[in-house]
């Protein structure tokens, strides 16, 4: 519990930093970087914004984290994604590619939330698991999303899989 409330205060943390960033123009002259107080630059094109990814699934499928530990950490960004995007439909979450272009802006808020690459997705835009199979997607209701792992044996619904939430 303590961790879905910590995830929860990160990810709105992270977006009212995104949404203050939002419409920020430096300005320039003739499109070159500015000079500014002790020589800190200011560039015609802002840095990128970090998105709640960045933070929140830093490490994922790492040496210092389990399969278990991995499935933990998605299923408590994708809630704290969800907390902050209260209109949703499970139609926008009903396949592992559907969520990913959900959390990746196309929601109601038309904020992205994951990134286009990371250690979480595969080359084809899918949530992997630490053996790079694609994560199985099966919404319950509208607030449980039910994830699954296939394992390291790389085959659904056999004894290895992964839940969450744990059954």
């Amino acid at each position: 519990m303590k961790a879905r409330i910590v995830g929860a205060c990160v990810a709105i943390i992270i977006l009212a930093s995104l949404i203050s960033r939002r419409g920020y123009e430096p300005e320039t002259k003739g499109g070159t970087p500015q000079k500014v107080e002790e020589d800190n630059l200011i560039f015609s094109e802002p840095p990128t914004d970090p998105v709640l990814s960045d933070t929140m699934l830093a490490g994922y499928a790492g040496e210092n984290t389990s399969a278990a530990e991995d499935l933990e950490m998605i299923a408590h960004f994708i809630d704290s994604v969800f907390l902050l995007v209260k209109q949703r439909n499970t139609a926008d979450y009903s396949t592992n590619e559907d969520l990913v272009l959900f959390l990746q802006g196309s929601n109601s808020h038309r904020l992205p939330f994951l990134t286009k690459v990371g250690p979480a997705l595969n080359s084809k835009g899918q949530l992997v698991d630490r053996w790079n199979s694609p994560l199985i997607t099966h919404p319950v209701s509208q607030k449980v999303l039910e994830l699954r792992s296939a394992g390291p044996d790389k085959t659904p619904y056999t004894g290895d899989d992964l839940l969450w939430p744990v059954r």
